[in-house]
């Protein structure tokens, strides 16, 4: 495959995102919704990211200007830090587009933005039962794992994760 094309989402990509994540099957909430009313919540997202400098959401397209992929990262504050942290909250390429390079680029574009906001670093959660943390897709791409670090949620409602 050549390069995708990488842009900033708008909500005209929400029905494809979407589908990324109904094919994914990994979200009960999406799982459980229906198309029309993820692809509401998506769109909403998408518009909340173009009101607020606080989050980027880009997607990768293939030659013929299908979404086959998407990333999203949020510009955080926290006032123990001299500049923003980003914190990459979602990383996904449909199955059949996977090592090509897509997910590079996404990050890619992550990682540029990062730089012009002159971020400190760039973070994100990856579930070691995953594919893409077997195969070490982020250590190949120069992502440091902590090790002494643990990640911990407060679960709000019986359907958290």
């Amino acid at each position: 495959m050549s390069h995708p094309n990488i842009r900033k989402a708008q909500e005209s990509d929400a029905q494809a995102i979407a589908q990324i994540l109904r094919d994914l099957g990994w979200f009960v909430w999406i799982n459980s919704t229906s198309e029309e009313t993820t692809v509401a919540q998506i769109q909403q997202h998408i518009a909340q990211c173009q009101e607020s400098d606080s989050h980027s959401i880009y997607v990768a397209e293939n030659a013929e200007s299908n979404v086959i992929g998407y990333v999203t990262v949020h510009w955080l504050l926290c006032p123990f830090l001299p500049k923003l942290q980003g914190y990459v909250s979602e990383l996904f390429v449909l199955d059949g587009n996977r090592g090509q390079g897509i997910g590079k680029s996404l990050l890619a574009a992550v990682i540029r933005e990062a730089k012009i906001r002159e971020c400190l670093w760039l973070m994100l959660l990856n579930h070691k039962e995953r594919e893409s943390y077997q195969r070490q897709f982020y250590r190949k791409q120069g992502w440091i794992e902590r090790e002494f670090i643990a990640n911990f949620i407060y679960p709000l409602n019986a359907g958290s994760p």
